[in-house]
């Protein structure tokens, strides 16, 4: 060994090369801008997501309004449609004095027996279903009907011959609903059927030239009907007016 050489000399570190210091250099300079890719992706990704969340949750907020819009409306609608529908099978007209007096009587008067309950009097009270009944069997209009019984038998209360409430044909009757029956049937077949024997016309005072001597017999059962006619019309349109 040669004295003469310094010890520490032999421990010198060995100096790297330029080419691995920048190779080196751009290795973690290339881990730096993978990392800081990866983690602006990661933003990047998340903010997406956040986005694609709400863009969803707002059209799903959208399309719930939407039916829930959708139901309310079909409702209203159906709710409309019923009323009016309601209201237009359940109304009753109301007629002037010469509107009655232009009536045909030979059709029915759509009265049913609740209606039939509210115009009654006397001792024609309880008979609402033989009247309806008539009307149903012969189409005479009932209102019509009674409205001559009021007026010959004082509400049923004066009969010409026993049960017999229209002064018709001087007959008497088993009962008022008996009566009823053939009269509404002698109406419908002689006097408001065109070619029969007593016909002249489906008005009232068509009837009153073949059925009564009477000259003011047709105003008087026509004032009775127009009154009868009124008070089922209001009854209805009191109970339709609840439904607006």
């Amino acid at each position: 060994m040669d004295s003469s050489q310094p010890i520490a000399a032999s421990f010198a570190p060995a100096r790297k090369s330029p080419a691995k210091t920048i190779l080196l250099i751009l290795l973690v300079l290339l881990i730096v801008c993978l990392s800081a890719a990866a983690f602006m992706f990661g933003i990047y990704a998340t903010a997406e997501r956040m986005r694609s969340d709400a863009a969803a949750a707002s059209t799903a907020l959208a399309k719930e309004k939407s039916t829930a819009a959708t139901d309310i409306d079909l409702a209203t609608a159906l709710r409309t449609s019923t009323v009016n529908d309601v209201i237009a099978q359940e109304s009753f007209p109301s007629y002037s004095l010469a509107q009655i007096q232009q009536l045909d009587v030979s059709q029915p008067s759509g009265a049913t027996l609740s209606d039939l309950k509210l115009v009654t009097q006397g001792a024609l009270s309880g008979l609402e279903e033989s009247f309806l009944k008539a009307e149903q069997d012969y189409g005479v209009n009932c209102l019509f009907v009674m409205s001559i019984a009021s007026i010959e038998s004082a509400n049923g209360t004066i009969c010409y011959r026993p049960n017999n409430m229209f002064g018709y044909g001087g007959i008497s009757f088993s009962s008022k609903a008996e009566c009823i029956n053939v009269v509404s049937q002698g109406l419908a077949t002689k006097y408001l059927k065109p070619g029969s024997s007593l016909y002249s016309g489906k008005t009232i005072s068509d009837v009153n030239k073949r059925y009564a001597a009477s000259t003011t017999w047709d105003d008087k059962v026509a004032k009775k009907m127009a009154s009868y006619y009124a008070i089922i019309s209001k009854h209805h349109n009191a109970a339709l007016e609840k439904l607006k």
